[in-house]
């Protein structure tokens, strides 16, 4: 559900807080829209980690991604029961398509051959044809012998699985690569890897976030300075932008842009085509943050971007002592807290994960704080939504009659369009039957 940390609780207060949301569109100019089918959008709460039948998952699943107008969800799971055949007994990625009620299994080899070692972190194009995760097996294509976690991508129009962490000459790597993020097009594959072969002059020994262009069969590191210079520490967590020009992702690295003197993880993002990396993670003043940050999830445009923080100087009177949800404006040069009531009351206790929609408008998160609507008293996580245009946070984790989970509740994924909404649940009563005892995904549209 997000990176650890110490949760402190301070004093709460009323913020002043700032409407991200000043306009549409991409860096410097209008953003383009995703093409996408139409999907029939009900008030409702749908659990989705289910076979094709209905049948509900006997393992958990987790860590769920929506197509860009939430028909599609990518998900994992541990169960065997929502394919037939499967019959690995790992981890493995489904996509289910809510318009005609099926699931499928996606990581398997071109062949169908099921998975020998365990599939995660799935992250799916805004059409729901390519769906990229990672998977320690080494059966999913021909020639794999590295013994390592590797990202892959399944065209699931053409069936075709193939690796994308691999070098420019299509050289497989000795160190795993993990959290794939794939632009909407499915072009472009972000993920962290910590291999040195990837690219020429990999020298630093560190976890670094690659781009790989499957058109041109193309791997670049966007873990750099505006100048070329590898980082001097870790990097991690890309986020992609639609047209996969712009790339968020963390770092404990200091030299990646001028006066980073916080020894702590940063929230970046790499401009690919003007070749220039910036600090989002920084407060109105243009300060680093004083505290740890990261969980960057990227608009469509690359305009905004959204992450958590410890820190307390990246807006005023920020003095609640835990982590926070915020938006950078990258136009504007606004950092805003997101993570607060409808009425600007900050959390009481950690929020975390974003998932911010294609035009920067609705970011969801998760908060164990019990202070963000009026109606939150089940004392766990809850999934809200922030709306920045009109200032409205709303509880989003609920059953189709609107009642709260009695179960933790996480891993928002919020689709382009900000209609749909996938979270992970323990909750059972969500939906009616769910008598499982697992982790479940589940999608609620529209969450409000």
């Amino acid at each position: 559900m997000g990176k650890g940390g110490s949760v402190g609780l301070g004093r709460t207060l009323v913020l002043t807080t700032t409407v991200w949301l000043v306009g549409l569109g991409a860096v410097g100019g209008g953003g383009a829209a995703l093409s996408a089918e139409e999907v029939t959008l009900q008030d409702s709460t749908l659990r989705v980690s289910v076979s094709s039948s209905g049948l509900q998952a006997h393992g958990s699943s987790f860590d769920p991604a929506l197509s860009a107008n939430g028909r599609y969800v990518a998900f994992y799971s541990a169960a065997s029961n929502l394919v037939a055949g499967d019959t690995n007994g790992v981890f493995d990625v489904f996509v289910r398509d809510r318009t005609n009620g099926v699931t499928r299994r996606v990581s398997v080899s071109s062949s169908g051959l099921q998975a020998n070692r365990g599939s995660l972190d799935p992250s799916i194009s805004a059409d729901g044809r390519y769906v990229a995760f990672s998977s320690q097996s080494s059966r999913l294509v021909a020639g794999d012998t590295n013994g390592r976690t590797d990202v892959f991508v399944r065209d699931r129009m053409n069936h075709v699985t193939r690796r994308v962490s691999v070098s420019s000459n299509g050289s497989q790597v000795r160190k795993g690569s993990f959290v794939p993020s794939i632009s909407a097009d499915g072009r472009y594959v972000a993920f962290f890897s910590r291999a040195s072969h990837l690219v020429a002059g990999d020298t630093n020994s560190a976890d670094d976030v690659f781009v790989r262009d499957r058109k041109n069969h193309i791997t670049r590191r966007v873990s750099v300075s505006s100048s070329g210079l590898q980082s001097n520490a870790r990097s991690d967590d890309p986020s992609i932008s639609a047209h996969g020009r712009y790339v968020a992702f963390t770092s404990l690295a200091s030299n990646l842009v001028a006066g980073d003197t916080n020894g702590s993880y940063d929230v970046f993002v790499r401009d690919r085509k003007n070749h220039v990396s910036s600090q989002v993670s920084v407060s109105l003043s243009g300060l680093p943050a004083d505290g740890f940050s990261s969980e960057p999830s990227v608009s469509s445009g690359g305009r905004y971007v959204a992450f958590t923080s410890f820190a307390s100087n990246l807006v005023a009177e920020d003095t609640n002592g835990s982590y926070d949800v915020f938006v950078r404006d990258r136009v504007n040069g606004v950092t805003s807290l997101v993570s607060v009531s409808s009425d600007g009351l900050q959390a009481n206790l950690k929020s975390g994960n974003p998932s911010i929609s294609a035009h920067g408008r609705y970011v969801a998160f998760y908060s164990y704080a019990s202070n963000l609507v009026a109606e939150d008293t089940n004392g766990t996580y809850d999934v809200f939504v922030r709306d920045g245009a009109n200032g409205a946070t709303s509880l989003a984790s609920v059953s189709s009659a609107g009642l709260a989970a009695d179960g933790l509740s996480g891993e928002p994924s919020i689709s382009a369009d900000g209609r749909s909404l996938a979270f992970t649940s323990e909750a059972s009563n969500l939906v009616a039957g769910d008598t499982n005892s697992a982790y479940d995904v589940f999608v609620r549209d529209p969450w409000n």
